[in-house]
């Protein structure tokens, strides 16, 4: 097992997760077999590592595309595991919101979530921007946990019919072990998540830290959704998944439509 290898388990251990957990999985799956030098997966991708920003301008809309699991900084396994970094989401949004000439963003979302740490101020940033010019979540596939907290933070939500949308809840995995036998803690607010915590102290004090961010989640998405905590709770596919027009009838989107509608919009 290589230095980086060991690095990049750490720190998926470390962090607090807004993910379903089958892409936590994949997730961890991925980067046990991570153990490459950053030369020898340069040389398979057959072009160099750097952080590129992917916004693309579709007449004066800027479309900035929110795919695979999010983690907070850009670096070599994001870009190996097609991941999107708050880092570059942010920096991109900030050139499209600086751009005059762009009247609208559109988020073009299909993410299963990702790390807790960044999202809230991203889709705080998303809010505010809302105010200056449309931003648009377009759910082409899905938007869930912390992917679903960033898209609840814009001017509207279209999805497509066959959307999931949800998975309202916090994971975190508090350790990899070599026999598999992972531990997975969930929070309480999600009960359609539910997996077996354990009943240590240990266990006990990380479920209220995971407990609080999840309480801190649902705040946020009744908050710019527009709806009190409860019906978060409640409507919200309780931890669970709604898709397309469901979605919008609990509330969680405003319509179905395509991202070809919302373009010709402007």
């Amino acid at each position: 097992m290589t230095e980086s290898h060991t690095r990049i388990l750490a720190a998926i251990q470390a962090e607090l997760w807004a993910i379903t957990p089958e892409a936590l999985h994949q997730v961890i799956a991925i980067a046990q077999g991570f153990g490459e030098a950053p030369e020898a997966v340069a040389a398979k991708l057959g072009r160099p590592l750097e952080n590129t920003q992917s916004m693309t301008r579709r007449g004066d809309v800027a479309v900035l595309p929110i795919t695979g699991p999010i983690f907070r900084y850009a670096n070599l396994f994001t870009q190996v595991s097609g991941a999107t970094s708050i880092q570059t989401l942010a920096t991109d949004f900030g050139a499209a919101m600086g751009d005059p000439t762009v009247k609208a963003i559109v988020l073009e979302v299909d993410s299963p979530g990702g790390m807790v740490a960044g999202v809230s101020e991203f889709a705080a940033m998303v809010r505010d921007a809302t105010s200056v010019k449309p931003v648009i979540g377009y759910v082409s596939h899905m938007a869930a946990s912390a992917c679903y907290w960033i898209t609840a933070a814009a001017s509207e939500i279209v999805v497509a019919d066959t959307a999931l949308l949800g998975s309202i809840g916090t994971v975190t995995r508090a350790n990899i072990r070599k026999d598999d036998g992972s531990v997975e803690i969930v929070s309480s607010q999600s009960p359609d998540k539910r997996l077996d915590p354990g009943t240590d102290a240990g266990r006990a004090k990380m479920q209220a830290t995971v407990d609080s961010l999840a309480q801190v989640f649902v705040e946020a998405v009744g908050r710019y959704r527009g709806v009190s905590t409860d019906t978060v709770l409640s409507d919200f596919g309780k931890g669970g998944i709604l898709v397309g027009a469901d979605a919008v009838k609990a509330g969680m989107a405003d319509r179905v439509g395509s991202l070809e509608g919302i373009l010709r919009r402007f």
